[in-house]
């Protein structure tokens, strides 16, 4: 066993560790990332890269929901230079696409229920707008005649977050920062916790330790981040739609080189990453086809299974816990989304500065405080 140390360890190499792990080299920061890589796959690679907060602020958010619509704004307002920043750092193509989003509605409940989204996001600030099936259609010409409304959101974006992955590696190796594909065993406690082993064997310290692991890790404080199963698909589809559409059981992403995703379906629990049911891939694919009927005969160019961090109340977990370990936890679908704000927010925290954002609605506290209420 070997020992070595670090200024700053950042044990995750997902999206939200690696756009940390820069934002902490910018600030001149000495830091290391702890990957784990096929062991524990990160969640980003599963992603579909939709940022869209406009669709991400809901009941199922319970108290932090207004925080959360707020991280999701604010870090939308980021990626455009950021996307633009990394290509010219990197030379790389991360698919960045600002053309918006439309969540479908059939029939008048589902209208109903996408009418008072909008106006709650619009409430909160949000550029959002319902228009009707024709009016949908003049944006997106494929669509079903059976679309009665939809809620247009034209400001979200997207990117293709294994683009973006390699492009945050690429940046981080140009730079010097040390990436160790290594999966963490266990951690110290006490005087020693600022000290961890690893699978492979090796011993590391650093003075001060991020958790930036995804759901699967056996790391998480309290046992709070668990894994929630998402399946999906990539159908051959160039140009036949342009934006990202939100359809009833089953969203749709253009990509570069012709490439549609199809995703996900949401099943909280199994750690199982490696299995993708053909029924659950039928049920979105038939989803995807009663929006764009010129789906449904498309050639399938990919499935896979991804593990997404869910936390109890759906908002991501921010701050110190109680062995002064920093934490950049749980982002469930959104950590794509989330990762500039959040990158800029927990290296301002790290670094002893005031962060951008308020973190106290994502504190760990929040849990332990719950219970002993």
């Amino acid at each position: 066993m070997r020992t070595k140390g670090f200024d700053i360890a950042i044990i995750g190499g997902g999206v939200i560790g690696l756009t940390l792990a820069r934002a902490l080299d910018d600030r001149g920061a000495k830091i290391a990332v702890i990957d784990a890589g096929p062991a524990i796959p990160p969640a980003t690679r599963a992603a579909a890269g939709m940022l869209a907060p406009s669709f991400e602020y809901g009941e199922e958010f319970g108290g932090p929901a207004d925080a959360v619509y707020h991280l999701g704004a604010c870090s939308l307002s980021m990626w455009a230079d950021y996307a633009a920043a990394l290509e010219e750092e990197t030379g790389g193509f991360v698919d960045y696409r600002n053309n918006g989003s439309l969540g479908l509605a059939y029939r008048d409940a589902q209208t109903a229920a996408l009418t008072e989204q909008a106006l709650r996001v619009q409430s909160l600030g949000g550029d959002v707008e319902m228009i009707s099936g024709d009016e949908a259609r003049k944006l997106e010409p494929s669509l079903s005649g059976n679309v009665a409304a939809a809620l247009h959101a034209p400001k979200d974006t997207q990117v293709d977050p294994r683009r973006v992955a390699a492009a945050l590696t690429a940046s981080l190796e140009r730079r010097g920062v040390e990436i160790i594909k290594a999966r963490v065993l266990s951690m110290g406690d006490g005087d020693a916790s600022h000290h961890f082993v690893t699978v492979e064997g090796d011993s590391y310290e650093a003075e001060k330790i991020v958790l930036a692991a995804g759901a699967v890790s056996g790391l998480t404080p309290m046992g709070l981040v668990y894994p929630v199963k998402g399946e999906a698909a990539a159908i051959a589809g160039d140009g036949v739609i342009t934006r990202v559409l939100r359809a009833p059981g089953a969203y749709l992403c253009p990509k570069a080189e012709g490439r549609v995703v199809i995703g996900a379906t949401e099943e909280i629990g199994p750690f199982d990453h490696h299995s993708v049911s053909p029924a659950a891939i039928a049920g979105l694919r038939a989803n995807a086809a009663r929006a764009v009927p010129a789906f449904e005969a498309a050639t399938e160019l990919e499935r896979w299974a991804g593990l997404r961090p869910g936390t109890p109340d759906g908002a991501p977990i921010m701050g110190i816990d109680e062995k002064g370990r920093y934490l950049a936890l749980g982002h469930y679908r959104n950590g794509v989304l989330h990762a500039p704000a959040t990158a800029e927010a927990v290296a301002a925290l790290i670094l002893g500065e005031t962060p951008p954002i308020d973190l106290a609605p994502f504190s760990p506290a929040r849990f332990s405080s719950g219970r002993d209420g």
